[in-house]
């Protein structure tokens, strides 16, 4: 056998040897391991429907319309709840709106997402809700398969486990951007980071006669005979004139990491996670860019009154930011939108103002009231600190002086008569 023969020979040998090492190469890898969960269509256009009630297990957003408080079950559905006594609210029922995490309403008809699609609501009998429209697939999903159904969450598992050395990269990328990371389809549902995250419909500034009052951390909001939603990159403009007949008018590119919106006189506020957008509303039907402020990447609720912006930025959420602050911004020129001043707070959430009394959801660091009316000195300024309760949205109801205040282990009223010494009337506790 020539020297050529046994050269070539070796070679094959090691060749395959390391094929085989390489083959086996595996590395023991703690992490949080996604299960994807995906939900058929049938299951998802089920007749809508109001259940019995049932108890508050994980609350997400608030929704304020005549007597009546909505409180969004992530997920699941809606909590009717009878506030005729804000002294005693009575859990009346419960609407059976599967993917459901947002809803606004106007003249007795509820707007709520049902995953990809949008249900129109009959509330003229709040516990014998009837359904009059479905709008399919105007929203975004997280992914779908054509035999399995549409991809509606993923479970997490923390496991402890051999990884083949080819899967370590993905697992690394799923750690740092979620499971999502790597899909084509992924342009984010409504997201609730305690918000996150986060209550639907228009706040108090741009409540719509007819309408109801939602928390600043609305995706859904009102204006007239227009509704609007946005999801992670899109706003969706409906018209809704004939109250039972919603029809897609309009989608606007707004970019990437959209959280809020808020309508404001004939403007509307955009919340993303590195700043405030500012779209002119003068033709409802397309909204058109303004300008913008940018902040530190983070998630930010915005509230308007009397032409100045309140931006809360926090930090342990998926937005990476680090900045736990109030910005408060002057919008009188709407094309130059200018900082104020910025406060630290602990790990601020929704909050709402009214006549320059500002009530502000910390996190854990609880309830927090101040007097707004000197923007240099509102640190100088707190009313109330109720450090007890773990809070992220709040409601203002001016006509009745309630303030509707949520959190992880319920719903709270207070009666707001005295900003310096709030009165909680009642209390819906969250099943532990």
């Amino acid at each position: 056998m020539s020297k050529l023969s046994v050269l070539i020979g070796a070679m094959s040998v090691m060749f395959l040897f390391s094929s085989c090492i390489k083959d086996k190469c595996s590395r023991v890898m703690t992490y949080t391991k996604y299960e994807p969960i995906y939900v058929s269509y049938d299951d998802v256009r089920q007749p809508i429907e109001v259940e019995g009630a049932r108890t508050i297990k994980n609350p997400g957003k608030i929704y304020v319309y005549d007597n009546y408080i909505y409180i969004n079950e992530r997920d699941k559905g809606v909590h009717i709840i009878d506030n005729s006594n804000a002294s005693n609210p009575q859990n009346i029922g419960f609407i059976n709106i599967p993917g459901n995490l947002d809803i606004a309403v106007k003249n007795n008809v509820m707007y709520a997402d049902n995953y990809m699609d949008l249900v129109a609501l009959n509330l003229n009998s709040p516990t014998k809700v009837q359904m009059l429209k479905r709008v399919e697939n105007v929203f975004p999903t997280f992914g779908e398969d054509p035999e399995l159904g549409i991809l509606v969450r993923y479970n997490e598992e923390e496991v402890t486990e051999d990884v083949q050395c080819s899967e370590t990269w993905r697992i690394e990328q799923e750690q740092m951007w979620g499971p999502q990371f790597n899909s084509a389809d992924v342009t984010t549902m409504a997201s609730t980071t305690g918000g996150n995250a986060n209550a639907a419909g228009a706040g108090t500034a741009g409540r719509e006669s007819g309408g109801g009052l939602g928390g600043s951390m609305a995706r859904f909001s009102i204006y007239r005979d227009y509704l609007y939603t946005v999801d992670n990159q899109q706003l969706h403009v409906f018209n809704i004139a004939a109250l039972d007949d919603p029809t897609q008018l309009n989608t606007v590119s707004l970019g990437w990491g959209i959280e809020t919106i808020m309508p404001y006189q004939d403007k509307l506020f955009v919340g993303t996670n590195t700043g405030v957008l500012i779209y002119n509303n003068q033709v409802p039907t397309n909204p058109t860019y303004i300008s913008q402020f940018n902040h530190a990447s983070s998630c930010d609720p915005v509230f308007i009154e009397n032409d100045f912006a309140y931006v809360t930025l926090r930090s342990g959420t998926r937005c990476e930011g680090f900045s736990n602050q109030l910005d408060i911004l002057d919008v009188a020129d709407v094309f130059n939108p200018t900082l104020v001043k910025t406060y630290e707070m602990t790990n601020p959430h929704g909050l709402s103002v009214n006549d320059n009394i500002m009530y502000l959801c910390d996190g854990d660091d609880g309830l927090k009231v101040y007097d707004v009316t000197d923007k240099m000195n509102v640190d100088k300024n707190q009313l109330f600190h109720d450090a007890n309760k773990p809070t992220y949205d709040v409601i203002v109801t001016p006509t009745r002086n309630l303030l509707l205040v949520i959190g992880d282990d319920g719903l709270y009223q207070y009666d707001r008569s005295n900003p310096n010494s709030l009165i909680q009337l009642s209390h819906i506790p969250v099943e532990k």
